[in-house]
């Protein structure tokens, strides 16, 4: 009794020792995280969402967080964040939507205390029409008022206000409003900002769709046909690839190179008579060079079921790992 019941306690023990050393492998090999374990991709959300309270609290300061342009970017960037998959999208976010906001955020500061000007002037009673310009010099509010149409106590709670620009006022019809080309460079330096964040967002797309280069780790794969034998079930076919690929693809490789081909969502893998064409193109075989962009542990694991399937018939498949691949793209 006490023999039988030992051996399944053996055997239970066993089991479950299998069972953690396969858990803590995966975990040592970033496949899986432990309950309560914080990931890389929820250590680069949490300072996203810094950012994100850092420019909530800078509009509060200023007075103008309940603006529609303010709310709208704030909107933006927090759903951007939330949806995002991946630590370096999220770096990309933060890098774009950071300076975004921030721009917007002080826009609407310097909108609101042109608006304040303006206000104050339009109180008092003003000419037909004329001119005032505002600027800051050496530290101290300065008004060039040759008609002298600003009372002082306007003039009085102008210099309260905190200027960075020069203030043009034009006065038609006994109303006053303002002309400034310092506010015409800050909404072109917003374009430009803005211009940049999409081109960013471009190259990152054309990466991930197969249209731009890609660097990183990875491995390269190397097939080979069956030595001395010209059989039909000796040779790599593109059904062979196709498999490879796909387990790549599932396995999170970011990018994918058949041949010197890279691949898109376009691209087809498949044989016309002896050739392999990728992309519509033949490339060189035997061996038949794969490169891929990914974690190189996980990516090189993937490929187990295939490496097996493939053996069988006398195909080999090398697998080498590498810090750096560089991928070109698809033009």
């Amino acid at each position: 009794m006490f023999k039988k019941y030992g051996k399944k306690v053996y055997h239970i023990l066993l089991i479950t020792l299998l069972i953690l050393n396969i858990v803590l492998t995966t975990r040592v090999l970033g496949w899986i995280y432990l309950p309560g374990e914080v990931t890389p991709l929820d250590k680069a959300k949490q300072g996203a969402q810094a950012v994100i309270n850092y420019s909530e609290d800078l509009a509060k300061s200023y007075g103008v967080a309940r603006s529609k342009s303010v709310k709208d970017i704030l909107a933006r960037f927090k759903y951007e964040i939330e949806k995002s998959s991946d630590p370096e999208e999220v770096a990309s976010l933060m890098l774009d939507y950071g300076r975004q906001t921030q721009d917007i955020i002080f826009r609407e500061v310097q909108n609101k205390r042109l608006n304040t000007i303006l206000d104050l002037i339009n109180r008092q009673e003003l000419p037909k029409e004329g001119s005032v310009t505002i600027s800051m010099v050496n530290g101290k509010v300065k008004f060039y008022d040759p008609r002298g149409i600003l009372e002082d106590k306007i003039r009085k709670k102008i210099k309260e206000i905190s200027l960075n620009q020069t203030v043009e006022i034009v006065i038609e019809n006994k109303r006053a409003r303002v002309i400034t080309s310092e506010d015409i460079f800050n909404q072109v330096e917003y374009l430009q900002t803005k211009i940049a964040s999409l081109e960013r967002q471009l190259t990152e797309i054309k990466k991930v769709t197969g249209y731009g280069p890609l660097s990183g780790p990875g491995i390269i794969i190397k097939v080979y046909d069956k030595n001395g034998n010209l059989e039909k079930t000796g040779i790599v076919h593109s059904t062979d690839i196709r498999n490879i690929v796909d387990e790549l693809i599932i396995a999170g490789a970011k990018g994918v190179e058949v041949g010197g081909q890279r691949l898109t969502v376009h691209s087809a893998i498949r044989c016309v008579g002896p050739t392999i064409l990728v992309n519509n193109k033949p490339i060189p075989v035997n061996p038949i060079v794969i490169k891929a962009v990914g974690d190189p542990e996980v990516l090189a694991s993937s490929l187990n079921i295939v490496r097996n399937h493939l053996k069988a018939f006398g195909i080999e498949l090398k697998v080498t790992k590498q810090k750096e691949i560089s991928l070109k793209g698809q033009s």
